[in-house]
């Protein structure tokens, strides 16, 4: 499957426009490194009161949000998400 990397951050981003708009994106990761999970995304964003959140689970193919992480303090508490809910199969 192609996946263009510049077409999923603008439709995560309209995904946030439209439906969280009191976030902010930082970073989007690939989900895993199996090669049939390429569609698979994780995001984090910065909420307009100061904290953080984590979703693990973006889906390029029904561009669809799931498994949210919510009220985290720092950049550092995303990136430890990140780490754990890698895949590297």
């Amino acid at each position: 499957m192609n996946i263009n990397l510049s077409e999923v951050k603008e439709h995560i981003e309209l995904y946030f426009k439209e439906n969280l708009p009191q976030y902010t994106v930082l970073e989007i990761r690939s989900k895993s490194s199996h090669p049939d999970d390429t569609h698979l995304y994780m995001v984090s964003a910065k909420k307009s009161n100061g904290t953080y959140a984590v979703w693990t689970g973006w889906n390029e193919l029904s561009q669809n949000l799931n498994h949210g992480h919510y009220d985290l303090k720092s950049t550092e508490e995303c990136e430890k998400l990140f780490e754990e809910f890698y895949y590297t199969g």
